[in-house]
């Protein structure tokens, strides 16, 4: 019930007053206008935030999962270095042997070269 229907039933409808009860009965539909208009931004506010929060407590699982996903591949990352890095050490000796190969077979081939032009 608005204010206004209110002062309507307690004071009989403004009965002896004349002029100054339409003035209050008009200023009390002015006030029911406004709450009313207050009531429907509270209502749309209201409305906005429970999306708002849905939308949050959404992201918020989103953003876990990404955080697993980056753990993954954190420790995935530092088993190839520990990998690579054992790899390189093992590996070290053989390299230089290779490198040896590959000058003894330069100067083998380069001397067949030579030796055949003669």
């Amino acid at each position: 019930m608005s204010v206004y229907a209110a002062s309507s039933a307690v004071g009989g409808g403004g009965g002896g007053h004349g002029g100054s009860s339409s003035g209050v009965s008009a200023a009390l539909r002015q006030q029911d206008d406004m709450i009313d208009g207050l009531a429907e931004g509270v209502d749309g506010i209201k409305k906005r935030t429970k999306s708002i929060n849905e939308q949050i407590y959404s992201q918020i699982g989103r953003v876990d999962e990404i955080d697993e996903n980056v753990e993954l591949a954190k420790q995935e990352l530092e088993d190839v270095t520990r990998r690579s890095v054992r790899f390189r050490k093992e590996n070290r000796k053989s390299v230089w042997r290779l490198h040896l190969m590959i000058v003894g077979l330069s100067v083998l081939l380069f001397l067949l070269i030579l030796m055949g032009l003669f």
